[in-house]
């Protein structure tokens, strides 16, 4: 329904098309199996995909220096076996970018990696790349009710949660309140039922567990803590579902005059570089980055030179670091 120009500069990489129209040509494409003729490349290509949404320039950053942790290692193992990488950011939406959806329509990359858990970015990527046929590999694990095999590489973040709540427990906390990530991220969800159940497991009680709503973002950790302030009361201890939440918390607690952990035993998941230079240092669950980023790049790479691979599915423990936010002396 339209002309062969109109076809050819879609296909190109024009943005001057409409974006219906546009839209509607790299749909052909992908049904029809079309691809994009690139002659001898010295360089196979891989596309990163974050699924992680930023609702802020502040967001922004702060996410952009978390998928650090990933990034680089994927970079470091792709470099290794001869392939480069682009770039994708995900959007609170879920919407792939016009220039996106044609990098995928025209398979100017081989394989994706999709990083992070949240949803609606989630099913955007998937579906766009099981249309045009992409292997893609996640550093999460799917959901239940998607589609398909879907191979993937992720930190048992049920075990890291059940964890937490274990040493909490075992120090003597009753009364426990977990600072928890976003309701639309898989791995914050994980957290919080391995935390509850270990609470459980452990003798405390329901009515000794608070529940924070946050957002993976370091001011939400300072809004639980001014919550809690507030109220006059404090927990026995806390679990963050990240480490820049528990770090926020922390802070704001101490200006409040608050001791920790001699008033309360903080907990946090990641261990990101800051962990052990704030003060008092942060006890917290160490994800694994660079054998996720190693491991998920090395099996995409396998796939996409052997089609007939089997899906791959690698799930890693996070360790306990004590520190002295929970008392440990170092």
């Amino acid at each position: 329904g339209t002309s062969l120009a109109t076809v050819s500069r879609v296909l190109n990489g024009h943005q001057t098309v409409n974006a219906v129209v546009a839209a509607r040509v790299l749909e052909v494409a992908t049904e029809l199996g079309y691809e994009k003729s690139t002659g001898n490349k010295l360089k196979q290509t891989i596309a990163v995909l974050v699924t992680w949404p930023s609702t802020s320039p502040s967001q922004t950053q702060r996410d952009s220096q978390y998928a650090m942790m990933f990034l680089h290692p994927i970079y470091v193992a792709a470099e290794r076996l001869g392939y480069h990488l682009v770039f994708h950011f995900g959007t609170e939406e879920g919407k792939l970018s016009s220039f996106l959806r044609w990098e995928i329509a025209t398979k100017q990359f081989e394989g994706a990696i999709i990083v992070g858990s949240y949803h609606a970015m989630e099913r955007a990527y998937v579906k766009h790349l099981q249309a045009a046929g992409i292997p893609f590999f996640r550093l999460s694990k799917p959901p239940a009710d998607f589609n398909g095999p879907q191979s993937y590489v992720a930190v048992d973040d049920y075990a890291g949660g059940y964890r937490a709540g274990e040493h909490l427990a075992k120090l003597g906390c009753q009364k426990v309140l977990h600072l928890a990530g976003p309701k639309d991220s898989r791995d914050a969800l994980e957290r919080r039922k391995g935390f509850l159940q270990a609470c459980r497991d452990h003798g405390i009680k329901d009515d000794g567990i608070i529940i924070f709503q946050g957002d993976f973002h370091e001011p939400a950790g300072e809004r639980c803590a001014e919550y809690l302030l507030r109220q006059n009361e404090l927990p026995h201890g806390i679990f963050a579902a990240n480490d820049m939440m528990a770090i926020g918390c922390m802070r704001t607690l101490q200006h409040g005059g608050v001791n920790v952990p001699k008033d309360v035993r903080i907990v946090g998941f990641d261990d990101i570089v800051l962990a052990s230079y704030v003060e008092p240092s942060l006890t917290t669950i160490r994800v694994p980055f660079d054998d996720l980023a190693r491991v998920a790049t090395e099996e995409l790479v396998a796939q996409i030179e052997y089609p007939m691979r089997k899906t791959a599915k690698v799930r890693l423990e996070g360790e306990l670091v004590v520190r002295r936010s929970c008392g440990a002396v170092m």
